[in-house]
């Protein structure tokens, strides 16, 4: 697992998310999809609360490409659900577009087992 910083985007007082991409099992039912189970694939993912890659789906979906986070087949595939409700924390999902399902994660509010 590396650690990835997003340079030029800590905001003047050093404040950021301190995130990690999450790989995760779903499940559906006739109410939506459901997290079963979340794997952290990468730790130390820095994101300033004031960065750019929060401004729009786009340009988070691109930043993801270039971290290989995704992959170029993703294009057009997936979208973002930014869970703006969350105050204290980031967690931005993405997902199938054409069924919903969550595949990935950025989450600065999750554990998981391997840490506990």
């Amino acid at each position: 697992m590396t650690d990835i910083t997003v340079k030029n985007t800590l905001d003047a007082s050093g404040q950021y998310y301190n995130c990690k991409l999450l790989s995760i099992d779903a499940w559906r039912d006739e109410c939506g999809w459901y997290w079963n189970n979340a794997i952290a694939e990468e730790h130390g993912i820095y994101i300033g609360h004031d960065s750019r890659l929060l401004d729009n789906t786009r340009r988070m979906l691109a930043w993801m490409r270039e971290q290989g986070f995704l992959t170029e087949a993703s294009k057009g595939k997936v979208t973002i659900d930014w869970h703006n409700e969350i105050i204290d924390g980031l967690l931005v999902e993405v997902c199938c577009k054409s069924t919903g399902e969550p595949i990935v994660a950025l989450s600065s509010i999750h554990t998981t087992n391997a840490e506990l």
